[in-house]
């Protein structure tokens, strides 16, 4: 309860300062304002459209606090935006939660607070095609799945460590070459915010459906809550095609507060390769948009053979890894403007002898607009298997998968805020067969400052 008290107090004091702006707009401070003074005042805080409480329109705007100071900025190349996420997590059954075990089983909290920057040096008046890009999060609370559920693909695609840091920082310059958009970006770069996406399964709370979990539970890469140094470049030859490659530091480690980078050869580079095909309107569902995405990854790093060993019983090291991924978005059945019924896939695979998941395959519906008068709500259900390496079954007592099902609602309660409930099923928790099914549910807040 502690937990939601300070969410509900935390709210109150945003509204609080929103007043005040709007106070200071609606002439309630003129008293206080000499006359000579009021027109900077003004400048800066009166909005486009009041953010006053009682003004229904304040419930309209895309963020809680709509002044006119970040759009003065905005035109002159500075964007900011403050995103706030709140979770309540509950395992009810299964997993960790044994009978006599002393597991607190109770709702857990976690939050992650992003600060997200940027600089458009072409709207600054400086060079064309420029964008500065800075992102820093604070992340405090529960790990739900390290400390209550027991699963390895990991349940809410939020769980971090405690902290505060800087997690983005990168400059990207754009081209033109010969008729087409050619792209290049060098910097602290998250991977998995251009690569291995599905836009549908972003709905989803669970973390495999963002980021595969045959990439991200077997080696080091580039994925919140670490980024790495990278080079990216990205060629669209067409409005309907891409290509894209990245190498990036093979293990970011903890980089706390953002600033330990650290390049060492015998930690290796890892490379991703990516070729897109998208077609239709995303705007639009009845042109009946689809994606399709190719992608393959190699890393240069030596990794522990799972099964097999040498004379003296160390493992066989191999001298690589790399895999291969397939991610599909369509929309199936169309309705007007974003509303519609679409379906994801994921899949992907790797050698089974250096890997604990050798296999993922994920999938699911996504519909938006379930309900005539909510058109921005979506329904979403949908399934992630990850398949347990045959060879690590041949040492270990594991189950040979562990897979999830969340069936998710998110309703977009005003332009800036969204509730999400969740609910869960991890069949094999961990691939451990000690372990009993679990049912987790998961409540989303989340508030576009």
């Amino acid at each position: 309860m502690k937990y939601a008290y300070c969410l509900v107090r935390l709210f109150l004091i945003v509204l609080f300062f929103d007043s005040t702006f709007a106070m200071v707009t609606d002439g309630e401070f003129d008293k206080y304002v000499h006359a000579g003074e009021r027109e900077s005042v003004d400048g800066l805080f009166s909005t486009v459209h009041s953010s006053g409480i009682l003004d229904p329109r304040f419930f309209e705007h895309e963020h809680l606090l709509d002044f006119r100071l970040k759009n003065i900025l905005e035109s002159k190349g500075i964007s900011l935006d403050i995103v706030f996420t709140g979770d309540f997590v509950t395992n009810h059954s299964g997993g960790l939660k044994r009978a006599g075990s002393g597991i607190d089983t109770s709702i857990s909290y976690l939050s992650n607070t992003d600060l997200i920057a940027e600089f458009d040096t072409e709207k600054a008046g400086f060079w064309k095609g420029g964008t500065f890009h800075g992102h820093f999060f604070n992340h405090h609370g529960a790990n739900p799945s390290e400390d209550y559920i027991g699963d390895l693909q990991g349940s809410d695609n939020f769980e971090s460590e405690k902290g505060t840091k800087l997690y983005e920082f990168w400059y990207e310059h754009s081209f033109d070459l010969y008729g087409t958009d050619l792209s290049v970006l060098i910097g602290q770069h998250d991977l998995n915010s251009e690569f291995n996406i599905s836009e549908y399964g972003l709905l989803f709370l669970h973390s495999s459906f963002g980021f595969n979990n045959e990439i991200s539970n077997n080696i080091p890469v580039s994925n919140f809550p670490v980024a790495a140094l990278g080079f990216r470049i990205k060629w669209e030859p067409t409005e309907n095609l891409y290509f894209m490659a990245e190498i990036s530091d093979g293990d970011p480690g903890k980089n706390n507060g953002g600033f330990d980078w650290k390049l060492d050869s015998k930690e290796g580079f890892v490379n991703f390769y990516e070729l897109g095909y998208h077609f239709g309107d995303q705007e639009e569902s009845r042109t009946m948009p689809g994606t399709y995405k190719l992608g393959w990854w190699y890393h240069t790093a030596e990794f522990d053979d799972v099964r097999d060993r040498d004379e003296n019983e160390n493992p066989i090291r191999h001298s690589d890894n790399y895999g291969l991924y397939f991610i599909a978005d369509q929309m199936l059945i169309p309705g007007e403007g974003k509303k519609g019924l679409g379906a994801f896939f994921q899949i992907g695979g790797v050698p089974s002898d250096r890997n604990e998941v050798d296999l993922y395959v994920g999938g699911g519906i996504h519909y938006q607009g379930i309900i005539p008068a909510r058109e921005d709500d979506i329904l979403g259900l949908a399934v992630a298997h990850a398949s347990i390496s045959e060879d690590l079954r041949d040492i270990e007592k594991m189950d040979s998968h562990e897979t999830a099902v969340e069936l998710t609602y998110r309703a977009q309660i005003f332009p800036w805020l969204a509730i999400q409930p969740g609910v869960q099923t991890i069949f094999n928790p961990g691939a451990d067969p000690d372990l009993d099914n679990a049912v987790v549910s998961i409540v989303r807040f989340q508030i576009n400052f």
